[in-house]
């Protein structure tokens, strides 16, 4: 299969795996009528030029030969890279008008419906009829299968996707979408195997050790999990997602410091470091590891991120409380009772406890 072009899905869970979907239909279509005008032509005018270079050069093969239907074909991708769906669309119908390789232009159709317009109910329908006018499309697969995880159809999308790697089983990309769609119906076994064939094909993937650690973490195999986050840290540098499940994991497991730091780094990320509840939860962590100090910090900005929490004023009154400051625990628990009334008896417990501690 020629990887000519590669598109990442859009969809969250797809992108974090990291999958792409490519067209080995440029192999079987990869020259137009009348001499060498190929998609390596036509991409090396878009790259160097522009899309509207290359769009125009399409044009002018066009007028020369306007019944030779890859050429509409190659100006629908170019569209369709653009992120222009009518046009898309209105190229790729006048290909499939002509009659030649109308499996690729179906498939075209079904993704621009799909990840431009977000309707995968029509990406579904267009990627059938693809595989309806020729059943070893092997790309086909892959495009309805992404529309039937997006559509949580995930029966049919772990049978197309088992499709595809039946016919191409030296790629990656059949067993990328099988391990989606096996995860999500809890067949840990077989979302295990396809991970690690994935790993087989593509060690370095450490989107795919990620994926590993939460099909082991769903069967309870929490230090199964723990190490695999840890190998896709090492291979990717760092991803928030993959410190926040390991934090999980090792709190699974009791390994509340280990939990508490991984929590920490995540607030590397602004889309972690921007809400308040990761920094409650960054500070109970701590408080659990009995890092007094940082847990202190990270109950602060949880104050400051939300006034009106009341839980956030009695974690930070508990760090208060540990270290010493029982003045200032004693306010924040007296918040806590004013912005929540139902748990005054247990502001006024936490607040005699102080006493106590004198």
């Amino acid at each position: 299969m020629t990887r000519n072009l590669k598109i990442i899905l859009i969809s969250s869970a797809a992108a974090a795996l990291g999958l792409a979907a490519v067209f080995s239909g440029m192999r079987r279509a990869a020259t137009a009528e009348a001499g060498r005008f190929d998609w390596d032509t036509v991409s090396a005018v878009a790259l160097v030029k522009g899309y509207p270079a290359a769009i125009s050069a399409l044009d002018a093969r066009i007028a020369a030969h306007p019944r030779d239907a890859i050429l509409f074909y190659y100006k629908a991708r170019l569209y369709y890279e653009q992120d222009l769906p009518r046009e898309t669309l209105a190229a790729a119908d006048k290909a499939i008008e002509l009659g030649y390789m109308q499996q690729i232009s179906l498939a075209l159709k079904g993704m621009t419906y799909g990840r431009l317009y977000g309707d995968h109910a029509r990406q579904r329908e267009f990627a059938s009829r693809a595989l309806a006018f020729d059943p070893l499309y092997d790309d086909g697969y892959l495009v309805r299968a992404e529309a039937e995880y997006s559509l949580k159809d995930y029966k049919a999308c772990a049978a197309d996707a088992a499709a595809f790697a039946g016919m191409q089983p030296g790629l990656p990309d059949g067993y990328e979408h099988a391990m989606l769609c096996l995860e999500e119906l809890k067949d840990y076994k077989g979302a295990e195997a396809a991970g690690l064939r994935i790993l087989a094909l593509k060690p370095d993937s450490h989107a795919a050790l990620w994926r590993l650690g939460r099909v082991y973490v769903g069967q309870g195999l929490n230090k199964r999990a723990v190490k695999k986050f840890s190998e896709a840290i090492r291979l990717s540098g760092g991803r928030p997602q993959y410190y926040l499940d390991r934090a999980k994991a090792c709190e699974a497991e009791g390994d509340y410091t280990c939990a508490a730091w991984d929590y920490a780094s995540t607030m590397d990320w602004k889309e972690i470091s921007d809400y308040a509840t990761n920094y409650y939860q960054l500070g109970a962590a701590m408080y659990r590891a009995g890092e007094l100090k940082p847990g202190l910090d990270a109950a602060d900005q949880a104050v400051k991120k939300a006034p009106g929490d009341a839980a956030n004023y009695e974690l930070r009154g508990r760090l208060r409380a540990d270290s010493g400051d029982h003045a200032g625990a004693k306010k924040d628990f007296l918040k806590m009772s004013s912005l929540s009334p139902s748990r005054t008896a247990e502001a006024d417990a936490l607040i005699k406890k102080l006493k106590q501690k004198k």
